[in-house]
Parts: structure tokens; C-alpha cells; sequence
């Protein structure tokens, strides 16, 4: 485990709710959801892979059938955590699938825990501001700011509910719902562009250019910050039926690292 004076890492145990599928014998890869999502998502992919992989996927803390965490976890909380599981495991080092969130997550691992990994892929990921968006950004920051002053007027929690769903994003309404807000909050704030320079695990960029939550200039972005990256963009997919519809380019760029780890 690497501990620098300016990185603090903490190991969190724990069990998650997880599905096993494939050979047991072959090389372990770990799947990681998106938010708001479970680990049913990657099923047909793991399916695909039986042959060559023994597949474990994760319902990460908070979703599917696993308990939200006590404390308003980041990425980095979440990467130490699933670093516990899998060390409680014994596992040689896995080839980690993370989408979305599941990619920042991943991201983190391949920083914090660089030695239980083989392999990253990275399916839509978060994780970075989108490239060349800084007149986005600024006005997402005056709808905020909006929001903000709105809500210091409101009179009570009924009214606070509606400004919410007039300034905020489908995400951060659901975030409430299920009793994940500040965890949204703290993970969305992240920018993991630096930690993206550090990384050093062989990783596969999958990327749908009809994706209009993570596009696809985001995959571009980190390919040119991970340094042995390669980036597949598929013209036809957005950022959800690149699970199904996109599964083989998924497969494809597992069987590439599983292909490289043996060698």
C-alpha cells in the first residue's frame, strides 16, 4: 500500500452485496456501477466473459442491496473501501470495469491502491470537468448561486422542494430521494484531473459519442492524461445502452488487458 505525507489512505473494511460469474481459475474482474445504479448493469457482459474471467460484481455502498455508509463518503472513501473487499479476498490483482461513477472510483484505486490492480477500464467515466466548457461552467454556477438565494428565502421545506426541482439536475433530486445527497454533493465537486496524471495501470477508455452526461471529449481528455491508455469512442452509443448495446467493445477491451496481464 503507498502512504505519501500529502495522501492519508484508510483502509475500510466491509462486505458488499455482490454476484459471481465466470471461471473462478481466470483472471478476476470487478464491475463497478454508475450512480443511482446496480450491479445488473454489467451482467451481460460478465455473461460473455465466463469463459475467460471470473466476473464479481459490486453493488457499491448506498445502492442495490448494499447499506449506505455511515459517513458522507468521496470517491476516495469508496476506492479504500472496495480496496478492503477485495484484500479481505485475497485476490490477485483484478481488472477493474467501473461506468460513471464507477470509473471515479476506479480512477481512485488505480492512485491509492495501485497493487490490486491489473488493468482499469473506464465506461463513460466521470471524473473530470468536461473539456471546453468553461461558459457551462459559468453558468451553472450562477444557476447555483440562484438557487442558493432562493433558498434562503423559502418559508418551508415544501417550498425548498420545489426550487429544487426548478435549479437542480434529475441526479441531484434523485440523490434525495434514496438518502444519498451529501455523498452526490461531495462526489460531483471532485476533480481528478491530477490524480488522472498519476495513474499508471494499463487502462481502456470506452466512450459513447452520443453520451451527453460523460461525452466523449471527456475519454479523449483522459487518454491524453493516463499514460498507457487507449481510447475506443463508438459513434452510436449514449451513456446507458453503451452497457448493452456497447457490451462487446466492453468485452473487448477487458479480453485486451486479460490478454496483456497473462503475457
Amino acid at each position: 500500500m503507498r502512504v505519501s505525507a500529502a495522501r492519508i489512505i484508510r483502509l475500510i473494511t466491509g462486505d458488499m452485496n455482490h454476484v459471481c460469474i465466470g471461471n473462478e481459475n481466470a483472471t478476476p474482474v470487478v464491475f463497478a456501477h454508475g450512480w443511482a445504479r446496480t450491479h445488473h448493469d454489467f451482467i451481460q457482459v460478465a455473461e460473455s466473459l465466463a469463459p475467460v474471467a471470473n466476473s464479481i460484481l459490486l453493488d457499491l455502498p448506498g445502492f442495490g442491496d448494499t447499506p449506505r455508509p455511515d459517513d458522507t463518503w468521496g470517491s476516495e472513501e469508496y476506492a479504500d473501501h472496495c480496496a478492503g473487499f477485495l484484500q479481505q479476498r485475497a485476490l490477485p490483482p483484478v481488472i477493474w470495469v467501473g461506468h460513471s461513477f464507477g470509473g471515479r472510483v476506479g480512477m481512485q484505486m488505480a492512485v491509492r491502491h495501485p497493487q490490486l490492480l491489473a488493468g482499469l477500464v473506464l465506461v463513460a467515466s466521470a471524473g473530470i470537468p468536461v473539456p471546453g466548457t468553461s461558459g457551462r461552467q459559468w453558468r451553472r454556477k450562477a444557476r447555483q448561486l440562484r438557487f442558493k438565494l432562493a433558498k434562503r428565502k423559502a418559508n418551508s421545506a415544501e417550498e425548498i422542494a420545489l426550487l429544487e426541482k426548478q435549479y437542480g439536475s434529475a441526479d441531484y433530486i434523485h440523490s434525495a430521494e434514496i438518502g444519498l445527497r451529501d455523498i452526490f454533493v461531495k462526489v460531483i465537486s471532485e476533480n481528478q484531473t491530477e490524480d488522472a496524471k498519476t495513474i499508471a495501470t494499463p487502462t481502456r477508455l470506452v466512450y459513447g459519442n452520443k453520451d451527453n452526461d460523460t461525452p466523449v471529449s471527456i475519454g479523449e481528455t483522459l487518454n491524453q492524461l493516463i499514460d498507457n491508455s487507449q481510447l475506443t469512442s463508438c459513434p452510436e452509443f449514449g451513456h446507458i445502452d453503451i452497457l448493452s448495446r456497447g457490451r462487446h467493445q466492453i468485452a473487448l477491451a477487458i479480453k485486451d488487458l486479460i490478454s496483456g496481464a497473462a503475457g
